[in-house]
């Protein structure tokens, strides 16, 4: 029998079982009533075999096989399985402070017109409090253009939903899977969903950084296809949504994979012009920007033992 509760706490998993269990431990630590619904993205035979063992009457595990692979489908799986009135997104190598979702209800409490609500999150390495540093700073304004240039401003984890204000969104756009997050965050600040910034509270969740190696850190096929739909797919909503200079900065997305595939993928090219091709397809009237782009990158790969680095200070200094 399920423990009713306020709060959902949905944890996508995919072969982190000794991870998961200190991620679900930092849940149920909680004063505050609260449910775990851990859903499995097809993890291996014997990692599905030990989290079903986690299962209690506050732990649901599901395991699912439909719908595109990746954290998006599970995290829809898992929001939409729970009746509770809240919901918050965990990866499953992360934890909260023990003081979390007492410290978000009272938010609910203090802030009760809102749709969401965002907290400051911690990084941390190997325990809670051996990195002071924020995930990232927030501020009182600006979001939406911080989302637009890859700087978001909270995390996944930091927005505790209003069950509600994901029905109106349809939850997680589960053709992306890099960058599944700010696709949500963007599309309910263009969406009118109002959020409550608790700039000033005590961070509560910690997000961990190791030497591991995460999905969303590879250079897979699979994760530069999904690095280009997820372009696709802001260009639609910028398209619709938009305002001009907000185009202006979602179009110099573009650019930046152009560069992470200059910097992190070796023999490129072929790639960085298929980038290109989708930026005049999707923006027929990108115009010199284009051209820039393109000239740049063809002389950066060209003289990349020699003249790269030049490049790229060159068009630092230019921007600062």
């Amino acid at each position: 029998m399920q423990i009713p509760a306020d709060v959902a706490v949905v944890i996508p998993h995919y072969n982190r079982a000794d991870l998961l269990r200190l991620t679900i431990d930092s849940v149920l630590q909680q004063s505050a009533a609260c449910r775990v619904i851990v859903v499995d993205d097809g993890s291996d035979t014997d990692q599905w075999q030990r989290i079903q063992l986690y299962a209690d009457s506050q732990v649901q595990v599901l395991r699912r096989a439909d719908g595109p692979k990746g954290p998006s489908r599970s995290r829809n799986v898992g929001w939409q399985q729970s009746d509770c009135p809240f919901v918050m997104f965990l990866d499953s190598d992360d934890l909260l402070g023990g003081w979390c979702l007492q410290q978000r209800l009272a938010a609910i409490a203090e802030f009760p017109e809102a749709d969401a609500w965002v907290f400051p999150v911690l990084l941390f390495r190997n325990h809670p409090g051996d990195l002071r540093i924020l995930w990232n700073q927030m501020a009182e304004s600006g979001d939406l253009e911080r989302f637009l240039v890859s700087d978001p401003p909270w995390h996944t984890s930091s927005t505790l939903w209003r069950r509600s204000a994901l029905e109106r969104l349809g939850g997680f756009n589960e053709l992306v899977m890099y960058g599944d997050d700010a696709d949500l965050h963007m599309r309910a600040l263009f969406g009118g969903i109002r959020f409550q910034r608790m700039t000033a509270a005590v961070p509560d969740v910690f997000v961990r950084r190791s030497d591991a190696n995460r999905i969303t850190n590879g250079v897979s096929a699979w994760l530069l296809n999904s690095r280009l739909v997820r372009l696709s797919e802001g260009s639609r909503l910028l398209l619709h949504f938009g305002t001009d200079s907000q185009r202006r900065l979602w179009q110099g997305q573009y650019f930046r994979e152009c560069e992470y595939l200059l910097f992190q993928v070796p023999g490129s090219w072929g790639r960085i012009c298929a980038v290109l091709r989708q930026w005049k397809r999707e923006w027929p009237r990108a115009g010199l920007a284009w051209w820039i782009a393109c000239f740049y990158l063809a002389v950066a790969c060209a003289t990349r033992r020699h003249a790269y680095l030049l490049l790229r200070i060159a068009r630092r200094s230019r921007c600062g």
